[in-house]
This record gives structure tokens, sequence and C-alpha cells, in this order.
């Protein structure tokens, strides 16, 4: 996949940065694009697969070409690091995809962070490190921030026999098949981080409908994921009348539907079902057996438990009044995090000194940031994307763009530095 030159008003920023910044980050991009190139579109880079790995391993590469070390902990997380020393500034994003994802999403965090990285290694007296974390997204075991959460001691231990993807492999067997004792991971992500810093592109359309090109993230959104299993009877579509029936699917529709009506009850709750399987899958059979994965996010704590207490009681009446059997789990349950106060005024003193148009926004999409928030003091800085499009081949956004936000970053670790802003533990 190729990644597109900036366009018009998308290079519109306060200062020139360098060709040669810009030139490495669209070459990076490019180089990321074609690990895992989907020949259906997009990116393929799903949670602990041999082409993720591929990603990391590049990665590393990249550290080297800067004379730089790079090493990986037991959970697949890289961490590379540019200046030694403790407590230190810590910046990255992931590497893997959704399924036809697209070239930026996690990736231009993570390069932006090299960036930042090798700018300001010689003049911090503190320490300079990046990672690109493991497991980001949750398409492949419907749970996301794994490698982020192993680091952080937030993944309950048997969440690694539990997890499952499509092929019933366990996140441990996964884990454990690329040469990762994922249960063995240290907690390394604690109080002698100063501050983690993630650059992500906005994956919706505040930054891109106003003239902000940065977006300073002041929360992230908790997410709750739940697993629908319907187990009714699998009949032949023309020869069971419908007062006989134990339709599956029927029942799940009403769950979707449900679903849909609480995400719009509170002004700040979105729900969606994103995936479904079907059993058998034949047009000609009344369904038997259907799986639902369903995702709340909500930045209200209060009313993502209220939504996800609600669809569960509103699975069992359904169960009843259709005499069907349903299943329901939590997979994983983030709450909402509020992110530091103290790097974001920095990163909007960095953005106002430059003339750069910039916004304060809160962010309905999950983040490794929102894991780190959990351990240590953490932000955000958004990029547009064009449209808000994103988990996408389609998605794209500016080389321009990013550099910028890459300008504040380095600039707000040399404050923070100079200011010698402690680390705590949150």
């Amino acid at each position: 996949m190729a990644v597109e030159p900036e366009q018009g008003a998308d290079a519109k920023v306060a200062s020139p940065r360098s060709d040669q910044v810009r030139d490495r980050i669209r070459a990076r991009l490019s180089q990321a694009a074609g690990i895992g190139s989907d020949p259906r579109g997009g990116v393929t880079r799903l949670a602990y697969t041999e082409e993720e790995r591929a990603a990391h391993r590049v990665f590393a590469e990249w550290v080297a070409e800067d004379g730089q070390d790079c090493t990986t902990d037991a959970a697949g997380n890289s961490i590379a690091t540019y200046r030694e020393g403790t407590p230190y500034f810590l910046a990255g994003s992931h590497l893997d995809t959704v399924v036809q994802g697209g070239a930026y999403d996690g990736a231009a965090g993570v390069i932006s962070a090299l960036e930042a990285a090798r700018a300001v290694a010689d003049d911090t007296d503190h320490g300079v490190r990046v990672v690109a974390f493991a497991g980001e997204e949750g398409a492949r075991f419907g749970r996301p921030n794994l490698g982020s959460a192993l680091a952080a001691g937030l993944l309950e231990p048997e969440a690694l026999s539990r997890l499952s993807d499509a092929d019933d492999i366990t996140l441990g067997d996964a884990a454990d098949a690329l040469g990762f004792p994922a249960p063995a991971a240290d907690t390394w992500l604690g109080p002698e981080i100063i501050c983690f810093i993630e650059l992500h592109i906005e994956q919706g359309r505040q930054l891109e409908t106003g003239a902000a090109r940065i977006g300073l993230v002041d929360a992230i959104a908790g997410s709750v994921r739940l697993r629908f299993e319907f187990r009714g009877r699998s009949d032949h579509s023309g020869a069971t009348p419908m007062p006989m029936r134990s339709d599956a699917l029927t029942a799940a529709s009403e769950l979707v539907l449900y679903a849909e009506r609480v995400g719009r009850q509170y002004r700040s709750t979105v729900a969606t079902v994103g995936k479904v399987q079907v059993q058998p899958n034949n047009v000609t059979t009344v369904p038997g057996v259907v799986r639902l994965w369903l995702d709340i996010r909500d930045v209200d704590a209060d009313h993502q438990r209220l939504a996800a207490r609600s669809i569960f009681e509103r699975a069992r009446d359904i169960g009843e009044e259709r005499g069907i059997t349903i299943v329901g789990e939590v997979i994983s349950d983030q709450p909402p995090v509020v992110l530091e106060a103290w790097p974001r005024v920095i990163a909007h003193q960095e953005c106002a000194a430059r003339g750069l148009p910039h916004r304060v926004l809160s962010s309905g999409a999950g983040h490794d940031a929102a894991i780190v928030a959990r351990r240590a003091p953490a932000t955000m800085l958004f990029v547009p994307c064009v449209e808000g499009i994103s988990h996408s081949p389609a998605e794209l956004a500016s080389v321009e763009d990013i550099a910028a936000a890459t300008e504040i970053i380095a600039a707000t670790i040399r404050r923070a530095d100079r200011l010698a802003v402690p680390a705590r533990h949150r």
C-alpha cells in the first residue's frame, strides 16, 4: 500500500519542518504499509502473528539505523532506548492492525515517536525511550491493548487461556508460538516513566471540520466488550412452521437493535455489534447458534456500566421470551481515563508559540495511552485523518501534520525535562 503525499490544505502549518524528517516519516510509513499488505486491500497485521512480528523487526532496524538499542519483552513489546537513565520519557504506539486496516493507525505514532526521540536524545537530562506495543487492536482476540496491559500488570492470567481467535487459538498459545512467554511478562510500566506521549490519527472528524491541525486529548473513553452466544435449534427453513422455530438469529437480532437503543439513550454512549457468527449459515436452515460481540464505549463510567447491565438484562429476557439459551460474558472492561493535565498544558503552549492551530478534545476510541495512564502520567496528540476514515484501506493523514505533531512532542519533552517534572505513580 502506498502512502499518499500530503495535499493542499493538509499542508497548511505555521512553521517549516525538515524535509529530511518528512521524507523519513513518509518512507517509513510506506515500508510499514507493505508489511501484511492484504490482496483485498489495506493492511492486515493481526495481534501475535508473523506479520505483526515482521513489523516489529523493521522497527528494530529503524532503531539500529539511528545507532540505538532495541529490546523485546516477554509480551512482545519492542522498546528502544535513545537516552539511558531513569526516570525517563516514553513515546510510542502500536504496529498491529485490524483486518484490511490502514497505513496510519498505530504506525504513525511509532514512527513519530522515533523522530521525536532522535531529536531530543542529546539534549535531555532524563532518559528517553520509544515503545512499539504488541496487540493493541482487539480484532483477533476480542480484547484490545494486550501488550500494554501485560506490561502494566492489568491483564488477568486466566485471560491468556480464555481469549481465543476465530480458529480457537488462545492468546497464550499464539504468544508462545512466537516465543513470548506472556505469563512471565515484566510489569515495567510504572513510576519510572515521567510521561508517556502517544501520537495517533484522530479516527473522527472533529479536527477536520475545524481549523485545528493538532488535537490535545484530555480523556479517553472506556470500553466494555461483551460476547453472547445464542443457542436455538437448526431446522429446515421450508418444513418448519414459524411457531415451532427456535431461531437463534432472530433472538440475536433483538439484542442488536436493543443495543442500538441503549447507545442512543445517553449523549456520550455508543454501542456497536461489529462481529456476528451464524451456524450453520445456510440459506435453507433456521440458524441454530449465533455468537456476537458487542462494544460499549463512554467517557462516563456510570453510563458505561449501566449500558452493559441493561444489555445483559435484556438478553436474559429475550432468552425467556423465545425459549432460547443465551450465555453472555464480559471479555474486557476498561474504564474511561482522564489524561494528565501538565503535559497537555506544555503542548498547548508549544502549539501557541508556533501559531499552530489546535484544540482540546476527548477520544472515543481506545488507545495504549489509556492503559499507561493507570500506571504513569500520559498524554495524547491527534492529527486529522481525511473524512475521519480509519480501520480502512482509505485511511489517510498528512505527513506534514505528523511532522508538526512530532515537533510538538519533542518540544514538550525538552520543556518537561528542563522543568524537572517528577514522575508520579497514578
